[in-house]
């Protein structure tokens, strides 16, 4: 991912220094807050089946509706986040995200339920997209990166891992009470955040702009990685579970893969500069999209355990490559936005077209259309791409 420069003080933020480390910390907190439901929605979709006692489909939607509130909460930050004070952007996305779970609490299905759902996710997409950009701003946005994803996915596998037995002895509602005081207690936060950032402030020595078609290609590309990421990531752990293996042998896989991704992760970071971007995007994706389709058919408990973890270990590979190669198409700075919103859109509606390809038969569906929007994705990236060897190629000689 290209280094952006640090915020220049100016009259609104002269009391930040974003590349602080108490600054880092809370952007590095409010990026794992803002994932709280999804980084374990495996989990949780499994939770509706048993403690809802709805079908897998009905389960998989839920997830989408408020994977839905996040993705149209990110399409506003992408629009209108760097107009809007941070703080208060952040207060209210937290604050909202908490009346989303509070009001989650005995909630019916039909309705009610839904809407607090989604609810629930408008403030958890505001706060992400905030993270990701505070994030991007630092001068050291690879390593703090890094202590981001490792931070969410530490999280992750413990959540995932631990969530069968959580349910089982407690309830729904005391998950979605956790989440609410969890984000109740990052309005601590606030006081160490910037007040906003201007995106013509970031300096990206490898952009080179390119024609608006091929950044709406690039995007599409972001695009349908991401609704293959939501597709694959609503229904794994039914894939598991339809497969014959026990509950807990699901989530331990998925535990151990969000252990192993932590690795992906920081390879990401550790190999940027020394190796091809360009092979890093073309390895991450296909080898992602192999890695799913081992799960077609019914997997055995060890083919079940490569392919998911070879799948989310490349899943936090391939993304700082990928964000940062699309941020090279532009030279004004905003593409990092804009992409954000992308993923959002993709991982929020991957799980609503999963529900609709689940019919009570099988998963083959979903995963082959997860499969080939893979390779969609790696081929709408591919266009830019090139375009961008050869401006900076013609800028070389």
């Amino acid at each position: 991912m290209a280094t952006a420069t640090p915020v220049r003080p100016n009259g609104r933020n002269k009391d930040i220094d974003v590349n602080g480390w108490q600054a880092i910390l809370c952007a590095v907190i409010l990026g794992t807050i803002g994932v709280l439901s999804f980084i374990i929605q495996p989990g949780i979709v499994q939770g509706y089946v048993t403690k809802l006692h709805v079908d897998e489909a009905t389960a998989v939607n839920l997830a989408g509706v408020e994977m839905l509130g996040v993705a149209l909460a990110t399409i506003f930050m992408a629009v209108r986040g760097t107009q809007i004070n941070w703080r208060w952007v952040v207060a209210g996305g937290l604050l909202i995200a908490a009346v989303g779970d509070f009001a989650s609490l005995g909630a019916p299905l039909g309705g009610r339920f839904e809407m607090a759902r989604f609810v629930a996710g408008l403030g958890e997409g505001t706060i992400t997209s905030i993270s990701f950009t505070f994030v991007g701003v630092t001068i050291r946005a690879e390593r703090n990166l890094a202590l981001y994803l490792t931070l969410l996915l530490t999280y992750g596998a413990f959540g995932l891992w631990y969530l069968p037995a959580f349910l089982d002895a407690c309830s729904l509602d005391a998950m979605f009470i956790g989440f609410a005081v969890l984000s109740l207690a990052s309005l601590a936060t606030l006081p160490f955040l910037p007040h906003a950032y201007s995106a013509e402030e970031m300096v990206n020595p490898e952009a080179r702009q390119l024609a608006t078609p091929l950044l709406v290609v690039a995007l599409a590309g972001v695009l349908a990685y991401n609704v293959a990421q939501g597709i694959a990531w609503a229904v794994l752990f039914l894939v598991g579970i339809g497969a014959g293996l026990a509950e807990q042998s699901v989530a331990d896989a998925l535990f151990l893969s969000q252990i192993l991704a932590v690795g992906g992760a920081l390879a990401s970071v550790f190999l940027a500069g020394h190796v091809s971007r360009n092979g890093a995007i073309a390895f991450g994706i296909l080898a992602g999209s192999a890695s799913i389709a081992l799960l077609i058919g019914k997997p055995s408990l060890t083919l079940f355990v490569v392919g998911v973890c070879g799948f989310n270990v490349l899943w936090n590979f391939v993304l700082p490559f990928i964000l940062g190669r699309v941020c090279d198409f532009d030279e004004s700075g905003r593409m990092m936005s804009f992409a954000i919103m992308m993923q959002m859109i993709g991982l929020g509606g991957g799980p609503l077209i999963a529900g609709q390809l689940l019919d009570g038969s099988g998963y083959r569906s979903a995963e082959l259309l997860c499969v080939a929007l893979f390779i969609v994705s790696y081929a709408l990236l591919l266009v830019p791409i090139r375009k961008h060897q050869a401006l900076s190629a013609l800028a070389a000689t």
